[in-house]
């Protein structure tokens, strides 16, 4: 039950972090682009895009042209019109996480070993995701880096709060329970 509500926590813990890094927090989107003239672009956005997607430029099977472009388009409310669905679907991706945490953090560890643990999960994560999207995609870097500093600092909060839910190692543990003074498993 304790493991539980920490997982809970663990996830208001991240909500709460995430808002304050994405939404509170100008740096991140100044590493965008800017047009010219945004009521064209949102004329020529409307008109060309009509649904959310990823569109390729020119598209499958068309003549090569001179400007190859991939397209990520999200029609959405204006920002001072709070999306309650997506914050509750963002809620339960942040109780997946604190979940999944729980699974790889090591009970009876020392807290120090559970949070190296967790930034070590999250740099493999960055740099497998974020760096698959710029080597691969063509993301610009400085955006990417946001990404990167962001999730693996979830990843290490959430080790900080869900490490004082996790329960202490016991003798019938096995593989996830005897753990030496720097959280690794005993032979």
């Amino acid at each position: 039950m304790k493991l539980a509500v920490g997982v809970v926590v663990t996830a208001i813990a991240l909500f709460v972090f995430g808002f304050l890094y994405w939404a509170a927090n100008p740096l991140p989107s100044a590493s965008w682009g800017t047009v010219p003239d945004p009521a064209a672009a949102q004329e020529a956005v409307r008109a060309q895009f009509p649904e959310t997607g990823v569109y390729n430029i020119p598209g499958p099977g068309a003549a090569p042209a001179e400007v190859w472009a991939m397209v990520f388009v999200r029609h959405e409310l204006p920002e001072s019109v709070p999306d309650w669905a997506e914050m509750l679907k963002g809620f339960a991706h942040y109780l997946l996480v604190a979940g999944v945490l729980a699974l790889v953090l090591r009970r009876g560890a020392p807290l120090g070993a559970n949070v190296r643990r967790a930034a070590l999960l999250g740099l493999a994560a960055v740099v497998v995701v974020e760096g698959s999207d710029v080597v691969w995609w063509g993301y610009p870097l400085g955006w990417k880096l946001w990404g990167a500093v962001y999730h693996v600092l979830i990843f290490v909060l959430g080790a900080l709060v869900l490490g004082k839910f996790l329960p202490p190692a016991s003798a019938g543990d096995g593989e996830r329970g005897a753990v030496d003074a720097e959280g690794e498993r005993g032979g």
